[in-house]
């Protein structure tokens, strides 16, 4: 049987390897992790095949949409670490910040001039599914994307599934062959050639490498061309951050996930998202060490195929279903639905359905409708809706729970269900330290019907989509805390 991990492997062009160039170059784009990387461990492999040294590049540009203080200064502070890292262990490294829109134009493609062939980040989102396009075109050596966002390979399905439970029952099929089959931990010390490299005096007078500006990152930040008012979060961008979150979810909070993770005051969430999105963990690391807490008998052999039900698959602990369901069934539902949707981001990607019920009660009478600017500052008549968005300015999160009682609001005051979606979308990938990723469509669109079914009785506005309320969500979980936190930004 074929590994499954060369379901991983997208080879964007058909142009063959360049045996007399200088080094095999990986540009490290959304999976910014220099361990339990797909991506970088297939670089380390052609390097070694070739007989060259590796170089990592790792970018970021201020014209990207949605670029801020935020954004920036979280993946500033893991190139940093990245930067550290790789100096103390003689691996060729090389990162750029652009301070000025444009002002990285042709970076790449200089780089891929002196390079073998070049492997990239695969991603379903955003700019870097159309830039792996792109780039594809303009080089003259391989360009190869390699699947390391999640557990199950985007390519081990063949269409985008229309319900979490439709690809969970594909999931249980495929993990363990995914499980066992992990990256490798420390793929870099298989690389063979170290040899520094030097790049030309030429590249680094127009691209100067950003190795000298890390001292002062607040600084540096402060003099980029981005949004300044979307200011940076206390959540640190590195991998030893995120590995600490995770120790500390396993053994604190894990236990309870299943009964309280839907109450913001005991905050029993794992908060791993932002690492994930910006690929600082692996979804393989967390499923390792939250299959660590299961019974000291248990073993593999307890994982018992359940036709796409959840309780029982893993055979353990019921916080364990609940949490890996979580993080690999319905995070990755997400990856594989905009991998296979080329406009997974548009009203018309919803179900007909509920695009159908949605039109037909767009016109319906809205007690309260709020613009944009309003939705933005908290400036609605709805105490705890302010309260939700006033945590994701502030912290660049909301509560997973509010996060839906969020977005059921805003469609429910918006002017329409398109303007709806437009707001959510703004917001969200504005503020969310997470945004820009297929679980933050997935959250958006469900409000809308995706991944859902239609709902009784048929509502003013909703018609057939699920309904929520905050009077309803006040009594269901615990929420003094939070609202005092967030009574004010």
């Amino acid at each position: 049987m074929k590994n499954i991990n060369s379901l991983r492997v997208s080879h964007r062009n058909q142009h063959q390897p360049n045996p007399n160039a200088d080094y095999v170059l990986y540009w490290m784009s959304i999976n910014r992790r220099l361990h339990y990387n797909f991506a970088l461990e297939y670089a380390v492999a052609w390097a070694n095949k070739l007989g060259k040294p590796l170089l990592i590049y790792e970018g970021l540009s201020c014209n990207i949409p949605w670029a801020s203080d935020r954004t920036h200064t979280f993946l500033i502070e893991g190139m940093q670490e990245h930067h550290e890292f790789c100096l103390n262990n003689n691996i060729n490294f090389y990162s750029y910040i652009e301070k000025k829109p444009s002002e990285g134009a042709g970076l790449v493609e200089n780089l891929a001039s002196n390079a073998c062939m070049i492997i990239a980040d695969e991603y379903p989102v955003y700019i870097i599914k159309p830039y792996n396009r792109l780039m594809a075109k303009r080089v003259n050596i391989p360009w190869v994307t390699i699947d390391s966002n999640g557990l199950i390979p985007m390519n081990a399905t063949d269409k985008a599934p229309y319900s979490a439970f439709v690809f969970r029952r594909q999931m249980q099929k495929l993990f363990l062959q995914c499980y066992e089959h992990p990256p490798e931990q420390n793929p870099l010390e298989q690389l063979k050639n170290t040899t520094k490299i030097n790049l030309p005096t030429s590249f680094l007078q127009k691209y100067p490498d950003a190795s000298d500006l890390y001292t002062n990152i607040p600084e540096l930040v402060s003099t980029l061309q981005i949004d300044h008012e979307v200011h940076p979060v206390t959540t640190p961008g590195t991998r030893q951050a995120a590995l600490k979150q995770l120790d500390d979810f396993v053994e604190h909070r894990l236990h309870r996930y299943h009964e309280e993770r839907n109450d913001p005051d005991l905050n029993m969430v794992s908060g791993l998202s932002p690492w994930l999105h910006y690929g600082k963990v692996s979804a393989y690391e967390v499923v390792k060490a939250t299959l660590s807490q299961q019974p000291k008998d248990w073993d593999t052999s307890k994982i018992t195929y359940q036709n796409g039900s959840r309780p029982g698959f893993f055979g353990g602990h019921p916080y364990i279903d609940a949490f890996l369901d979580e993080l690999i069934t319905w995070r990755e539902t997400g990856f594989h639905f905009c991998h296979h949707t080329s406009n997974y981001d548009r009203f018309d990607s919803l179900p007909d359905w509920a695009i159908e019920t949605l039109e037909t009660h767009a016109s319906d009478t809205r007690e309260y409708q709020y613009t944009l600017e309003e939705f933005e500052q908290a400036m609605t008549h709805d105490p705890l809706w302010n309260a939700a968005q006033r945590q994701l300015v502030r912290d660049g999160i909301i509560h997973n729970y509010l996060r839906m009682l969020w977005g059921k609001k805003i469609l429910e005051w918006s002017e329409s269900p398109r303007i709806a979606l437009q707001i959510m979308i703004e917001l969200n990938n504005k503020y969310s330290i997470d945004g820009r990723d297929p679980n933050s469509y997935s959250g958006i669109f469900w409000i809308l019907g995706r991944f859902d079914r239609p709902w009784g009785p048929e509502r003013p506005i909703f018609g057939k989509i699920r309904y929520m309320t905050s009077d309803s969500t006040l009594k269901k979980v615990k929420l003094k805390n939070y609202l005092k936190e967030y009574s004010r930004f």
